[in-house]
């Protein structure tokens, strides 16, 4: 029986920025049936705190084919960045805008990538701060959680340009904690830690292509995390 994976990307992806990484986890040593959920640049652009639902329906309905085409009872959601925060949203039990996802009863383990737990961002924050009100932590004891974030970039407001704009991200999100913080460019790495999940800080690796090489999805940079993939576990914070 195949073993099936479910992408989520974060803000302004698109499935395609994935399709590499998603053929490599179809390859040995993993062999995974990867399915990336079909949500676009447009759709994310169109995503704010005011409404998470459509990207929830498509998340939950992603999942929904891969059991279906698999036969599988449960699937390993990889989730980069905002994803995870969705990932959170779907694993609930709890009405969000009138509607239950219940997605927990689908999922063994959640990866995060370079997801942030909390925020002070104008248009991520009414949902994150649901998301930990609601299912603080690692939440569901049945499922495995990951969090991995990469230490690439040191935040400087006076420095290179992708210092400079991790300044502003990792304040952005931190608060005054993120002005001299170490991250992967968007997400420090205290906000990147979930109580009760395991940990793992990878040097060197970027939050996305934008921001330098190698990034999460690049072969290089999924050899020093693939061990999440292959069972081996992580600190747990």
């Amino acid at each position: 029986m195949a073993r099936p994976l479910v992408i989520i990307g974060g803000y302004l992806t698109s499935p395609s920025d994935f399709a590499a990484l998603a053929r490599t986890l179809e390859q040995p040593p993993f062999g995974f049936r990867v399915f990336v959920t079909p949500i676009g640049r447009m759709r994310w652009a169109l995503t704010r705190d005011w409404d998470f639902r459509p990207v929830l329906r498509i998340v939950r309905d992603t999942v929904a084919r891969a059991l279906r085409e698999t036969g599988a009872e449960t699937v390993t959601i990889l989730a980069h960045s905002v994803g995870g925060t969705v990932a959170r949203m779907y694993l609930g039990d709890q009405p969000y805008k009138g509607e239950i996802y219940g997605g927990h009863r689908f999922v063994h383990h959640l990866i995060m990538l370079g997801t942030p737990h909390h925020s002070q961002e104008f248009w991520t924050r009414q949902t994150v701060g649901f998301t930990n009100r609601c299912y603080p932590g690692a939440y569901y004891d049945h499922i495995r959680y990951t969090s991995i974030i990469g230490r690439s970039i040191q935040a400087n407001r006076q420095g290179r340009w992708v210092e400079r704009m991790a300044y502003n991200s990792y304040v952005l999100i931190d608060g005054p904690a993120g002005a001299q913080a170490w991250g992967d460019g968007i997400t420090t790495l205290t906000c990147a830690a979930l109580p009760g999940a395991e940990y793992l800080v990878v040097s060197g690796l970027h939050h996305s292509p934008f921001h330098g090489r190698p990034w999460y999805g690049d072969p290089e940079g999924l050899r020093d995390w693939q061990r999440v993939l292959l069972g081996s576990s992580s600190v747990v914070v």
